[in-house]
């Protein structure tokens, strides 16, 4: 596969619309943004960059999980919603675009991947990321892969589908502030979305239905599940050292409950927990789910995201108040605080109702270490250099 990119937009074997063959002509186009359908606070750079797209697309749709994945029971079930997506070679490269394109924003300041960074496994180093507000979020960004096993998305899990989430953060006036019904003018008016849509859809009409639903293919298309953990898995863990086994053997050692609720070949649940962060969650500043439901045995309950990758996703929690898996650690190990819905899984016994006192497992420094060491080799470096995956711009 051809997998060089161009100074300008070629004509490639799926633009039978044909894109203009003088890339000087792109250039002068890409400006001619159609500004009396945008608000006017709206400004524009005077140059904008073109996407440099490859000769020959880049196979998303001729990618899938490996067979240990799509024949495990649990996986089937958790990746059961959604699966009527379709993912095009040219659906997915229209939202490689789309994602990385900072024209998404208002001010054209910020694109998805702004706070999605794909060598960040498309989380952001930042506590809180910053938008076009200026003003940083109050949860940390969580990375983007195996969106596939993702039912409800964000952190409190408000949304259900990932088609119903793609364009809030777009709308979200602290993140990238566009109109969305403005959106699709705007995208219209850059010369390279038209043909674009064309190649993904048939025709080069451009709505928020179309923009959500290539979106939606590129994340789909994200997958991880070639890390170090997973070579050893297949034969029997040679080239771990004495902490990697170490850490592993403490993560899925009865006592520890790691795998309870980071359990399977995802590492996740798909039930929120109160972990014990807080006493009280919403007196502290953030109740999670129970912001949204007023229930008291909602205070503090948020998404259990995965731990793949979770070397590359610092810093951790939905607050991002760890910066360090050592802390997590020490966190769970030595820490956790009594709340009246604290998850039955921290607590001594593991069993019986939520609320009882929380486990104190006082590992060894030479456990913390071990453990933190494991929990590395779950990293997917190859997602993080994929060019399938990279900003175009």
């Amino acid at each position: 596969m051809n997998t060089k990119e161009n100074s300008t937009l070629k004509p490639m074997e799926w633009t039978r619309v044909g894109l203009f063959s003088c890339g000087w002509v792109f250039f002068v186009l890409a400006g001619c943004v159609k500004e009396d359908s945008l608000p006017t606070s709206a400004t524009f750079p005077e140059v904008l960059a073109l996407p440099n797209l490859p000769d020959t697309l880049y196979p998303y749709a001729e990618s899938t999980f490996p067979d240990a994945w799509l024949n495990d029971p649990a996986l089937a079930l958790f990746g059961g919603f959604g699966n009527d997506i379709t993912i095009t070679n040219e659906g997915a490269a229209l939202g490689r675009v789309l994602f990385h394109d900072t024209r998404l924003s208002l001010d054209n300041s910020v694109s998805c991947g702004t706070c999605h960074r794909q060598a960040a496994a498309f989380s952001d180093a930042a506590v809180g990321s910053v938008g076009i507000s200026g003003i940083p979020l109050s949860r940390n960004t969580p990375g983007l892969f195996n969106l596939r096993y993702q039912r409800r998305l964000f952190w409190d899990m408000r949304v259900v589908g990932l088609a119903n989430q793609v364009l809030q953060p777009i709308g979200h006036p602290d993140e990238m502030g566009m109109n969305l019904g403005d959106l699709p003018g705007k995208l219209e008016g850059l010369s390279y979305y038209p043909p674009l849509f064309e190649a993904a859809f048939g025709d080069p009409s451009v709505n928020l239905d179309r923009i959500a639903d290539a979106l939606v293919q590129f994340l789909r298309s994200i997958r991880s599940y070639s890390s170090r953990y997973d070579a050893g898995l297949a034969h029997g863990f040679p080239d771990f050292s004495q902490s990697e086994l170490l850490g592993k053997d403490i993560f899925f050692r009865g006592d520890t409950r790691c795998n309870q609720c980071h359990s399977g070949l995802n590492f996740f649940s798909t039930q929120p927990f109160i972990n014990g962060l807080e006493l009280d969650y919403a007196a502290a500043g953030d109740g999670g789910i129970g912001a949204l439901t007023g229930d008291a045995d909602d205070d503090g309950r948020f998404k259990t995201v995965s731990l793949r990758n979770v070397g590359l996703t610092a810093p951790y929690m939905h607050d991002g108040r760890f910066s360090t898996l050592r802390e997590v650690v020490d966190f769970y190990s030595d820490s956790i605080r009594h709340h009246p819905y604290l998850d039955e899984r921290f607590s001594d016994n593991g069993i019986g109702p939520p609320g009882q006192e929380p486990y104190r497992l006082e590992l060894t420094e030479a456990e913390r270490i071990g453990l933190v060491d494991f929990l590395h080799t779950l990293s997917d470096t190859a997602i993080t250099v994929d060019p399938a995956f990279s900003s175009p711009f």
